[in-house]
């Protein structure tokens, strides 16, 4: 059986471009991994009662939180440079190496410790990809907190790429393929 043509080879590079020579680095992972080095905006968990046209309101505030934490830290943490790892079937927020809490480099190892993860859940539960029309390089996806129990919460989380086209999914077969 023949691949999607999402994963083959291709002329132009992966609309998430993974992280160069990750997939060889020993002790990163299994080699089928894919790593995307983003910056977590942030999340949240949605009310019942919020609608599709909704969201793009509820990304901008995400993000505005991040960039405004309020004093007495009651403020959403600053984003932070993080990498998204695929490997299947799990997808896996992780601290990028050599990145500390604001995105500055650290005295950190350049490997970062599998171990330790932002959170971690099953991609099949992603239920929506959504992407910012206005700034391209914002997306974001909703996935159910407790995917087995009909009533859960979604909780959506917010990325911020380096480059537009790291966050298109109409591109060359990205998440949306």
């Amino acid at each position: 059986m023949e691949p999607p043509s999402c994963i083959q080879d291709e002329p132009f590079p992966h609309p998430l471009e993974p992280e160069p020579g990750s997939p060889a680095q020993p002790g990163s992972g299994k080699p089928g991994d894919k790593r995307f080095r983003l910056w977590y905006v942030g999340g949240s968990c949605l009310d019942h009662r919020t609608t599709l046209p909704m969201l793009p309101w509820l990304m901008a505030e995400i993000r505005r939180r991040s960039q405004k934490p309020e004093a007495g830290g009651c403020g959403a943490p600053a984003a932070r440079e993080v990498l998204l790892v695929l490997s299947a079937p799990f997808l896996r927020c992780i601290p990028a190496p050599g990145a500390g809490a604001a995105g500055s480099a650290g005295p950190a190892a350049t490997q970062p410790n599998p171990a330790v993860f932002i959170f971690e859940h099953k991609a099949q539960h992603i239920s929506r990809f959504i992407h910012n029309s206005h700034d391209l390089t914002y997306f974001a996806y909703l996935i159910k907190a407790q995917p087995d129990d009909p009533e859960s919460q979604m909780a959506c989380h917010v990325f911020r790429a380096t480059d537009p086209n790291q966050a298109s999914p109409g591109r060359g077969g990205g998440p949306g393929c």
